[in-house]
């Protein structure tokens, strides 16, 4: 009888390390997917092109805005694209598209029924907001 108890407390102990085990396991693998999630191009190509559609609509006529992108430009070149293919405007449908790899890209819109034109100087961004399109 003395070793059935003995047997059982022994079980349960077991469980709960096993338990324990897991969630810590669990843990450590959701710390580390929001750890590579935060710092992945595909977030970063998601703010920049939020960033500069909302320029855009803020921007009134002759105005020109410089955007220093120079942490997207670097994180974009170490996945294989060059600066000049990262950014373009697509001015028929209004939309604001961000490359940060090969095989992903974002794109925003914007409202403002103007022309942007699109230039870069070393980690500048420069946007010339024109009149009309």
């Amino acid at each position: 009888m003395k070793l059935r108890r003995l047997n059982k407390k022994a079980n349960i102990l077991q469980e709960n390390l096993v338990f324990i085990i897991l969630n810590v396991v669990f843990l450590a693998a959701m710390l580390i997917f929001i750890y590579l999630k935060a710092s992945s191009i595909h977030l970063m190509e998601e703010e920049s092109a939020k960033k500069i559609a909302l320029l855009i609509d803020t921007a009134k006529p002759n105005t020109e805005i410089q955007l220093n992108l120079k942490d997207f430009f670097e994180k974009a070149e170490k996945e294989g694209m060059k600066r000049d293919k990262t950014v373009e405007i697509d001015k028929t449908r209004n939309l604001v598209i961000v490359r940060g790899s090969k095989d992903s890209s974002f794109q925003y819109g914007y409202f403002n029924d103007i022309g942007v034109e699109l230039n870069l100087i070393d980690d500048f961004l420069v946007l010339e907001v024109k009149d009309h399109k």
